[in-house]
């Protein structure tokens, strides 16, 4: 019988085998369950079950699993069991990268881009799965490589791998390689090679269902380029990349039924596309949708609803604010919102768009646009400063001014010439004009001929202004009235007045080249039908001495008449004598005074307005108090007319020609002991300036 020292170990013996069998069973339970819990989370992930599955796959992604990581990568990215977390999804991404994982990789790359911002780590992560042979890698990396987009542009290495993702059968690596060599093509790279191969590899992925392939193949039959053209097909092609959810196809295929290329006409149908295309973010269906509704093309005129969309593209596109901007800012007077102009051409200067800033100055500094001119010569500096020319031309003017800005005629120079250099005529003008004027000099002057050359040879009328008369008045050089009177040739032929008169004073006298007294009274007339008081004058007076056309001294009163109402004191002088002689007007010794009285107040060496100065002294002693004391009435109301043609058109309506043995008011016997009439001459020997 064994001892009890026998059986006490026996009993050990299985103590010990039971606790090794029990510790054994848990390890295998613990083991099974960490190898259950993966697959347990990936089922339910499989299955749809995404709440279920996401605190398994984070248990797991913690213990180390890689596709666990990927799942709740995909769980955190697309927002499948709680809000969406873009960054905690790149960082599981990244993590199930760094073992090779190559839908990780895919995924981390891509967010890398959109939420890091990193192309450089986008493209070494691409590299990495194409290396290992995935074709979507290939196609994305090659994409980087021809626009150079966090690597260094390699366009041989792009087109590389952007063909073996295709040969592979990636649909979308198809699609940007036949879009690669389009654009090198239409460069004139060689390597853009024939566009019928471009069309061939977007026809394979637009049969494969690419809808981009689908629109960009359309563009081709639209155009035939690399394909027969076939605007139908290309209409088709475009639908069913519509059909898609693809946006630009249905903005394409909008514009085809607004213009009835490959389609019939069909606005409503137009207005249909965009509106898909704009629901799903379109800027430019939104900009076309909008024009729509305003205008009633295709639905309902709504002018709320095309300020809404304008709102919206406005809002989401920096481009699409700097056209709204030259819509609402300078487009026609029935569309320009002032609120929304600023609020545009605000967000478009801000984003970089110079011409933006520029409209937002002018509208600011003219008054068009809510701000003061500080803020708006501010606007309009950075635009100079980014090379916009009509604002550099523009600081040129303000720093002439002094608005905004401190008067500098050295700085406004500086500007001026800038905006010379880059094409703008009317620089080119200012310019000349600051070496005239600002910085007189042998050396400037000739300058100043060169500038106004240059810029009346680029169409500046003011400039063929100027250096006709820099060339007649021989202020560079020796005087060369044959060139000046071709440059006032040319400035006349655009309406310039005073080239006008002055290429008429040159035809009246004869230089630089031969008398021509009826054109240049053409001229003459030419200027003083634009408001030119000298070349009225100069007009009446050929009228009345018979240059260049018949006597006629109802017409020369006429003209005199005008220019001594702009305050001309030849004309009122010529005019006082009319009325004093009495031959076309009633005679009127109060009008003859009170225009002897204008033209005599500053006759200086004039000898005309000198003998006028004599006349009024001798008329006064013929009119009594009561006469005299109207003239001065006459005289305290007395104001220069400004250019009116309607108001001129009437007072010359009013005038009336007398015969001339008619007696006006003037020659009234007053009341008085010294009154004395005094009989007009007879009409033959009446003379204006026998006054004088």
């Amino acid at each position: 019988m064994p001892s009890p020292v026998a059986h006490t170990a026996v009993r050990r013996q299985i103590l010990a085998a039971v606790g090794y069998g029990g510790l054994l069973l848990a390890a295998f339970w613990v083991i099974a369950a960490c190898c259950a819990t993966p697959q347990r989370g990936a089922r339910l992930y499989d299955a749809g079950h995404f709440e279920e599955a996401g605190p398994l796959l984070a248990a797991a992604a913690d213990r180390g699993s890689v596709p666990s990581s990927y799942r709740l990568g995909l769980l955190m990215e697309k927002g499948l069991a709680g809000p969406p977390d873009l960054r905690r999804a790149l960082a599981l991404f990244t993590a199930g990268a760094r073992h090779n994982h190559v839908p990780s990789l895919l995924r981390a790359g891509e967010l890398s881009r959109s939420v890091a911002g990193d192309d450089a780590a986008a493209a070494r992560l691409y590299r990495k799965a194409a290396d290992r042979g995935d074709t979507v890698a290939m196609g994305r990396l090659g994409l980087m490589l021809l626009t150079g987009a966090g690597v260094a542009a390699d366009p041989d290495a792009a087109l590389s791998l952007l063909r073996r993702a295709a040969t592979a059968g990636d649909a979308q690596a198809a699609t940007a390689l036949g879009q690669a060599l389009l654009a090198l093509g239409a460069a004139g790279d060689p390597r853009g090679g024939d566009p019928a191969d471009a069309a061939t590899l977007l026809a394979a992925a637009a049969a494969a269902g690419d809808p981009e392939a689908q629109n960009r193949l359309a563009d081709l039959y639209a155009t035939g380029r690399g394909v027969a053209a076939d605007p139908a097909k290309a209409a088709a092609l475009r639908r069913r990349a519509a059909e898609a959810g693809y946006a630009p196809a249905a903005y394409a295929l909008g514009l085809d039924y607004l213009s009835g290329q490959g389609v019939t006409a069909y606005p409503l149908e137009a207005a249909r596309l965009f509106e898909r295309a704009a629901e799903a973010g379109h800027v430019a269906a939104m900009l076309k949708l909008a024009d729509m509704y305003y205008a009633g093309l295709g639905v309902f005129r709504d002018p709320g609803r095309a300020m809404a969309l304008y709102d919206a593209a406005g809002a989401a596109s920096d481009t699409a604010a700097a056209d709204l901007c030259r819509l609402f800012a300078a487009g026609p007077e029935d569309r320009r919102d002032a609120a929304r102009a600023v609020r545009f051409c605000t967000k478009a200067a801000d984003a970089g768009d110079a011409a933006s800033a520029a409209l937002l100055g002018f509208g600011m500094v003219r008054g068009r646009l809510p701000g003061d001119v500080a803020t708006g010569t501010g606007y309009l500096s950075r635009a100079a400063w980014a090379g916009d020319p009509q604002a550099m031309y523009a600081m040129a003017l303000l720093h002439l001014a002094g608005m905004g800005v401190a008067g500098n005629p050295a700085e406004a120079f500086r500007w001026c010439r800038l905006a010379a250099k880059a094409g703008l005529p009317e620089a080119k003008g200012l310019l000349a004009a600051l070496s005239e004027e600002e910085f007189p000099s042998a050396a400037n002057l000739a300058k100043a001929m060169d500038f106004y050359r240059e810029a009346a040879e680029a169409g500046d009328v003011e400039a063929g202004f100027a250096l006709g008369s820099l060339l007649s008045k021989g202020l560079a050089g020796p005087p060369d009235f044959t060139e000046a009177r071709i440059w006032y040739e040319k400035a006349a032929a655009a309406g310039d007045p005073r080239a006008q008169f002055n290429l008429g004073l040159m035809y009246l006298t004869g230089k630089g080249g031969p008398v021509d007294e009826a054109k240049a009274l053409t001229l003459m007339r030419e200027a003083a039908k634009r408001g030119d008081a000298h070349a009225r004058t100069n007009v009446a007076t050929m009228t009345l001495t018979g240059r260049g056309t018949a006597v006629d001294p109802k017409e020369a009163f006429r003209w005199y008449c005008l220019a001594a109402g702009q305050g001309f004191p030849q004309a009122q002088a010529m005019l006082a004598g009319f009325f004093y002689e009495g031959r076309v007007v009633p005679r009127d010794f109060e009008s003859a005074l009170f225009w002897l009285t204008l033209a005599s107040a500053a006759p200086g060496s004039d000898p005309l307005l000198q003998r006028a100065a004599k006349a009024k002294a001798v008329l006064e002693k013929k009119l009594v108090p009561e006469q005299i004391d109207r003239v001065r009435e006459r005289l305290a109301a007395y104001k220069p007319a400004p250019f009116d043609p309607e108001a001129e058109d009437a007072i010359l309506a009013a005038i009336k020609f007398l015969p001339p043995s008619a007696r006006g008011p003037g020659f009234s016997s007053p009341a008085g002991p010294q009154a004395q009439a005094v009989a007009p001459p007879p009409a033959s020997e009446a003379d204006p300036k026998a006054l004088f």
